[in-house]
């Protein structure tokens, strides 16, 4: 395999309020590459939206990266690829400014509190497109049409004058992810994109990303809580908890052979089809402790039918590689791999 655009490297971003401190993400590590798509996923409060936002160096106060590191392969103007370590670089800088839209696209989950009301669609395509790249204003609004059609929104001449709240959700998305790819990056975060959006319109922009990733060769680093939406869409899956990655691995070991006890038990929570009426949905036990109630050793145990009184509840669990690309980071398996002749 090639090697990553992006890799991330024991990333460690921890927010310091009066209370305490709060480890949103506290070691995560995985790789991105070109033309795939990585899903992350776990339940709201384990620390997927503050990776991205890490990533991009946009995380804000009074939280910092602690530790960790964001390697991304830039490609120079000869041709030439060049490794950057974002978390040395100063956010504000303008390398930093330069890679976030014009390396780095991110769609948000809410276009409504992303987009400005009291600007037009244009307006605001039109800034973000002059910014990365030399336009005049009426060649960045021919551009800004141009990609208003290329994702789907119709006609484009007459909705690039309209403003957001005139718009529908799903045309609302697609704006954002026109956005996004204003300035052609080479990855695209998009964060809980149709969690907002009804059935219909998800399986719209599902299929859009798709689409535009193919026909641009996109990175594509989507975080989500609905494992439907990892089956459907991803290649390569991080299943986050409490900031720590537990498991990750290519998407058919994650739904067919999941080693994780979390992992196991968020599958377990899809809603089938071939459900009896009335029958009870699994859930999993127990919810994400409070941010100043972190339980010592690993994360999950106070949750996991599977725990190790005086194991699981003083130590964390290093990884264990499963296969070419399936990591797990549980004792179980620790012990299972060590007995291994």
């Amino acid at each position: 395999m090639a090697e990553p655009i992006l890799e991330v490297r024991g990333l460690k971003t921890w927010y310091h309020p009066d209370e305490g401190v709060v480890r949103a993400v506290d070691g995560a590590s995985f790789e991105l590459f070109e033309g795939r798509t990585l899903g992350i996923v776990g339940e709201s409060g384990c620390g997927k939206s503050v990776t991205a936002r890490s990533i991009l160096r946009i995380v804000e106060r009074p939280g910092r990266i602690e530790g960790g590191s964001i390697l991304l392969r830039r490609r120079e103007p000869d041709g030439s690829e060049r490794l950057v370590d974002l978390v040395r670089l100063p956010a504000r800088g303008r390398e930093m400014r330069r890679i976030r839209g014009g390396e780095i696209g991110l769609v948000f989950q809410e276009p409504m509190t992303s987009l400005s009301a009291y600007h037009t669609i244009g307006n605001q395509m039109v800034e973000a497109i002059r910014l990365h790249g030399r336009f005049s204003k009426a060649e960045a609004r021919a551009r800004a049409i141009e990609l208003l059609r290329m994702v789907g929104v119709p006609h484009p001449e007459a909705r690039i004058d309209a403003y957001s709240f005139e718009l529908s959700g799903g045309l609302r998305q697609r704006v954002m992810i026109a956005l996004a790819l204003a300035a052609e990056p080479r990855i695209l975060l998009a964060d809980e994109p149709t969690t907002a959006l009804d059935v219909t319109t998800q399986a719209q922009i599902l299929d859009l990303l798709r689409r535009l990733q193919a026909e641009r060769g996109l990175a594509v680093l989507l975080i989500t809580h609905d494992m439907g939406v990892i089956a459907e869409m991803a290649d390569e899956v991080v299943v986050m908890y409490l900031g720590r990655a537990v498991e990750r691995g290519p998407v058919d070991a994650i739904f067919h052979e999941p080693a994780h006890p979390y992992t196991r038990a968020l599958l377990r929570s899809i809603p089938s089809v071939l459900a009896r009426p009335r029958e009870r949905l699994a859930t999993i036990a127990g919810s994400i402790p409070h941010p100043y109630g972190r339980p010592k050793g690993c994360p999950f145990h106070p949750r996991c039918e599977s725990a190790r009184p005086g194991l699981c509840d003083r130590a964390v669990p290093a990884e264990t590689r499963l296969g070419p690309r399936h990591v797990v980071a549980c004792f179980l398996h620790a012990e299972a791999a060590e007995s291994e002749p």
